[in-house]
């Protein structure tokens, strides 16, 4: 079950919702659901750019198989923060 949680929104975020709630045709409690997750998407996407996840913990953190999160990475032109010398090194570990 959801738990129920208040929140205070500015002017400017409660238009965001709307906009997206009119766009989408949908209550303005899905679009604000919807605009947190991706909210939540790009935060993950942003920490694995910046070398803080593995891919295996973004897909987790996405809740998407490897080969999508593959797929969206390329999609949305984020490569991969480790460099071919931390990869050889990697190999050398095994």
């Amino acid at each position: 079950m959801a738990d129920v949680v208040s929140f205070r929104f500015t002017e400017d975020e409660i238009a965001h919702i709307q906009k997206v709630a009119g766009e989408k045709k949908v209550d303005k409690t899905t679009a604000a659901r919807e605009l947190i997750e991706y909210g939540w998407n790009y935060y993950i996407l942003t920490q694995y750019r910046l070398g803080k996840l593995s891919l295996e913990k973004t897909a987790k953190e996405l809740h998407i198989p490897m080969t999508d999160l593959l797929d969206l990475l390329a999609e949305l032109g984020i490569q991969s923060p480790i460099q071919y010398e931390d990869y050889l090194e990697g190999l050398k570990n095994i």
